[in-house]
């Protein structure tokens, strides 16, 4: 056994541990073996295992890790995998893949050495699958760090589900608060620029849960992307705003804020006409006897209205007199009546269509409601009479949106022909 492994005084050692350790070493040479630093063989007194915490290469670790570990080593153990699913697609995920890709190096991934099946992949991972393939993905463009690596060794059943049941139990954290924490990595601008509209408070943070006054970091992208999405969107007659994912990064937008100038001054009108939306909306309801309800206070938060009203702003810019009309939307009403008119928002349905449970325009974040949306602001601007929402206007721009949406989709079709 390499005299660079240190077994603490007192610890009596299993001859197949002994073994194991001394197969595993010889196999894969870890980081602190390969640079003549000492190693020491751990026990945990709970599950009665033993381990080695070590540093394995990207590529070791791509090459040898078994993401498919089960608790009998056989196929038909297909049910009691140990590893959740990998969610390739989630936000989370994608965040740490660009860290990765990043040369980002993570620590504790909760591995077995076993090589009684599938012995060409003896790394067993039981915590850490999510880096794992985070970790692939790196290697793939040649990115090889060292990750830190808990290596265990000849684990009964009881063990492996014990193990591998702790370490992938975590406190949850919002989705929210990752936004927050990721924004404040990459940098202040979007804080500052918030803080410089009256979006948030002097030397104040997003919130970190959904909040009736104060913006989140998903609500703050959404209005950027959407805002400059729009001033690039051509002349067609269908438009789709979007809103930006949360949990981590949002590929849109990075890529607008790659091109941000926080000091444009479209920009910046564009932010401080939607504070000055949001905040007249809120007191103007809160201020009221009827229909003071949280929800219709919150409106211009709410990631349809957030994403169709920027995005409408981006395109007014090619029109000024329009997005006069779009940025007067507040001057439209006096109190007790909300520039968003949120009740007649929420009565607002396409009959035939629109399903029991619809409540109404701004409460939904799925595509078909974020164009509905901006379909409303569109026709406040350019086809009402008289500025301002209405229950009338909101069905027609329904109707008006559901149109444009058949017309896209026959269009499409009659292309494929």
């Amino acid at each position: 056994m390499s005299e660079l492994l240190v077994i603490p005084s007192g610890l009596t050692l299993d001859p197949i541990i002994a073994q194991g350790v001394e197969d595993f070493l010889g196999r894969f040479k870890p980081y602190e073996i390969r640079n003549r630093l000492k190693l020491m063989l751990y026990f945990d007194k709970k599950s009665g295992a033993y381990y080695l915490q070590c540093h394995l290469d990207g590529r070791t670790l791509v090459s040898n890790c078994d993401l498919e570990a089960t608790l009998d080593g056989s196929k038909e153990d297909e049910i009691y995998k140990l590893n959740r699913d990998i969610t390739e697609d989630k936000a989370a995920y994608k965040a740490m893949e660009y860290d990765a890709i990043g040369g980002r190096t993570f620590e504790d991934l909760v591995i077995e050495y076993d090589t009684s099946y599938k012995p060409e992949r003896p790394l067993k991972v039981y915590g850490g699958q999510h880096r794992v393939r985070a970790i692939t993905e790196a290697v793939k463009r040649k990115v090889n760090e060292v990750h830190g690596v808990r290596i265990y060794l000849n684990l009964s059943r009881e063990q492996k589900v014990e193990i591998a049941t702790v370490n992938n139990t975590s406190i949850a954290v919002s989705n929210d608060l990752l936004d927050r924490m990721r924004e404040q990595m990459i940098g202040s601008e979007l804080r500052d620029w918030c803080q410089s509209l009256g979006l948030l408070g002097k030397g104040e943070d997003f919130a970190d849960r959904r909040s009736v006054t104060i913006p989140t970091v998903r609500i703050a992208r959404t209005l950027i992307v959407n805002f400059y999405h729009g001033m690039e969107a051509s002349d067609d007659d269908f438009h789709q705003p979007i809103s930006c994912q949360s949990g981590g990064m949002d590929e849109d937008y990075l890529e607008v804020r790659e091109k941000a100038d926080w000091s444009n001054e479209a920009l910046i009108t564009m932010g401080k006409q939607f504070a000055r939306l949001h905040e007249l909306q809120r007191q103007t309801v809160t201020g009221r006897e009827e229909d003071s309800y949280a929800e219709f206070g919150r409106k211009a938060l709410s990631l349809s209205v957030v994403a169709s009203w920027a995005y409408a702003a981006g395109l007014f810019q090619r029109n000024p007199e329009h997005l006069r009309d779009h940025y007067s939307l507040p001057d439209s009403v006096s109190p007790p009546d909300d520039p968003l008119n949120a009740k007649a928002l929420s009565e607002a349905r396409l009959k035939g269509t629109d399903p029991d449970t619809y409540r109404g325009l701004g409460t939904r974040s799925n595509a078909r409601e974020l164009g509905r949306m901006l379909e409303v602001f569109l026709v406040q601007a350019t086809k009402a009479s008289r500025r301002g929402i209405t229950k009338a206007l909101a069905n027609a721009a329904i109707k008006s949106y559901e149109a444009k949406r058949a017309t896209c989709e026959a269009d499409k079709a009659l292309r494929r022909i």
